[in-house]
This record gives C-alpha cells, structure tokens and sequence, in this order.
C-alpha cells in the first residue's frame, strides 16, 4: 500500500496542474471570444501527444529510467507553461496540451503497467486507488478555479503547480528508481489482437466521451450564462462526490460481473443525461455530472481490468498501451468532431453523448458475448 501511496502522489500532482491548466484554457478561451470549434481543436492535442508518447515509451525506457523521464519531463512542463505569463490564444495552447501529453503518457504508463503486472489479483483495486490520487488532483484544480476564477493570477498558480511535481520526485527518488518494465512485444498473433480489438474501439468512444464532455462542458455552461467562479464550482463538487465513491467501484470490478456493472451504470447514465439536457440547474448539474464522471471512471477501470486479465507476461504492456493510444484517439477526435456540431447549435450538446453511450453498449456487450458469452469476464 504504501508503494502505491507513493505513485498515487506523483499521479495526483500531474493531475492537479493539468486539469487546472485545461479547464483554464477551455475558460479563458470562451472568454476571449474563441469559437467552440477552435477551443476543442487546441485542447484535443493532448490525445495526440499522449499517443506519441505511448508509441515512444519502448525508445525512451531503454535510454532512461524512469526517474530520469519524470525530472526532464516536468522540466520540459515547467518551461512551456512559462509561455501563458504572455499570452494565451489557440496555437499556444494546443502546443502546451501536446507537449504535457507526450511526457505524462510517457511516465503513467510505465506506472500503471507495473501496478497491472505486480497486483494482478486485486489490479482493480489498485488502479482505481491510483486514479481516484489522479481524480483528486482533477478536482483541486477546479477548487482553485472555483476560487480565483480567470485572472491575472491563474497563469502564475498553474507555474507553482508545475513547481511541485518536483517534491515527490526527490522524496521518492530511490524508489522511483528500481521501477522496471518489459518493453512492449511487437510478435503478436491475431488471437491476442482478437481478444482486445473490441475493447479498445470501445475505449475509443469512451475516450471522445471523457475529452469531449472535459473540453467543452466549460463552453457550454458559459452558454448558459454561469460565470467563471461557477463554473468551477460544479466541476469541483461534482468531481469530489464521484471522488469519494470511486475507490468502492475497485472493490466491485475484482468481485463480481463486469458487465452486469457496466451495463447498470451506462443504463443509468442514459437517464442521467436525458435529465441534463432538459434541464438546467445548478445543482442538478452537480448531481447529475458527478454521476456522469464517475461512469466514466467505471467504464474505464472495467476495460482496463478486462485487457489486464485477458493477456499475461509482456504483453501486458501491448494492452495498456493499446488502451492508451485508443482513448487518445477518442480524446484527439471527441473535442474536434463535439466542438463543431455544437458550433452549429450548443443545444446539442448532451444529444451527442446520448448517442455516443448508445454505441458503447452495442459495442462492449458484443464483444462480451463474442468473447465467453454474457458474462464475458
């Protein structure tokens, strides 16, 4: 446990200064007149840079280790934040997403494979402890925002964020060290590919919903004539009661049928976003939001249980960096293809991800019933 507390505060800072730096961006740009369109396009960089990144994780973890690639990459991070002291416009930002996702896939993937290899048995458990650090961080950020709002001060909070990264990286520094992990095997057969391909075009979509819903949520509440301070407000308390409920859903995912919890918990969310599109209250969106946030998180931790329990050995990495590259393939083209329909009309906003959870069910449960029949697991 006490290993895991370790990683969960790296995770929790990376977190904390990248949900603060995009909701930030997904704020002020609305703010300075951006068109829903362009807001999406800059942030859905982050989707490319992380599956940059996952395709360079072999290259990097043969040169360095991995304490080495978290000090250069928080360095690299510092830097480039530097640049929103000047100015803030679309290209900047898109950079400042591209560059964060590079080395954050970089390093989260050679600890959340080594969390999936060393606790295979209670992995669900774990990663979920792992992303509720992440989770907690998301939300912080939210807080700060709920606070300050979008001022002369928000670029001068996002350094100092950066700033931290680097505490965790000297307390921890030998343990840091002696984390090792198998380079990802490119000899795969097609029955390996069979097992997963299902899957990851799944997590595609959930990654379009998570970027999508992330990126331009901000935008839409703006629409609705909530303020800066508010906006934050919702993604806060809705973050902190999905939050506090999230680790429990480990517990569930290790003991008992996967797609009877996936299945409930998108059921439910249909209704969830039926009740957001018609209607608009402060505090139904913190309800219905925290729900929505935390199917996210359920649907994520199944896939991502699922795809460790399927392979075993080294190819364990194929599948979390398989899982990796599809949700950043969903979260390049969420915010893209959801920014432009909604540039059409903002009221479609909640539709799109109506549709987008109907063909996530088809997709899972066939590939459950392809895979070993309704259980699926």
């Amino acid at each position: 446990m006490k290993e895991i507390l370790k990683y969960s505060c790296l995770i929790f800072l990376y977190a904390l200064s990248h949900s603060y730096l995009a909701t930030c961006f997904a704020i002020d740009l609305k703010i300075k007149g951006y068109e829903e369109r362009y807001i999406g396009l800059s942030l859905s960089f982050w989707g490319i840079g992380v599956i940059l990144g996952a395709l360079l994780h072999n290259l990097i973890r043969k040169k360095f280790n991995l304490f080495s690639t978290i000090l250069y990459g928080s360095i690299i991070q510092l830097s480039f934040s530097l640049i929103f002291l000047i100015d803030q416009n679309t290209f900047l930002v898109a950079l400042m997403q591209f560059v964060m996702g590079i080395t954050s896939a970089i390093n989260s993937l050679t600890l959340e494979s080594h969390i999936s290899s060393k606790f295979k048995k209670t992995s669900g458990f774990y990663i979920s402890l792992f992303w509720s650090s992440a989770g907690l961080g998301a939300i912080t950020g939210s807080l700060f925002i709920a606070i300050n709002g979008i001022n002369n001060l928000t670029y001068y909070i996002a350094i100092l964020f950066f700033l931290m990264h680097f505490i965790p990286i000297y307390l921890f520094h030998s343990s840091i060290s002696k984390i090792a992990i198998e380079n990802l095997s490119l000899r795969l057969s097609k029955n390996v590919i069979s097992k997963i391909k299902y899957l990851l075009f799944c997590v595609i979509l959930f990654g379009a919903c998570d970027a999508g819903f992330s990126s331009l949520f901000p935008s839409y509440l703006l629409e609705e004539s909530y303020s800066d301070k508010q906006v934050g407000r919702i993604n806060f308390l809705s973050g902190l009661i999905a939050l506090v409920f999230y680790p429990f859903m480990g517990k569930l995912v290790d003991n008992y049928n996967k797609t009877v919890i996936f299945n409930t918990f998108c059921f439910i969310n249909f209704i969830n976003l039926f009740i957001l599109y018609f209607i608009s209250d402060f505090y139904v969106y913190i309800i219905c939001v925290a729900f929505y946030y935390y199917t996210i998180g359920t649907v994520f931790l199944i896939t991502f249980n699922i795809v460790g329990k399927k392979l075993e050995g080294g190819v364990i990495v194929f599948g979390i960096a398989g899982h990796y590259i599809s949700e950043n393939i969903g979260s390049f083209l969420g915010p893209n293809l959801i920014g432009n329909i909604v540039n059409i009309d903002i009221n479609y906003f909640f539709l799109i991800f109506i549709f987008l959870y109907f063909l996530i069910v088809l997709l899972f449960n066939f590939n459950q019933i392809k895979n070993g029949g309704p259980s699926g697991t």
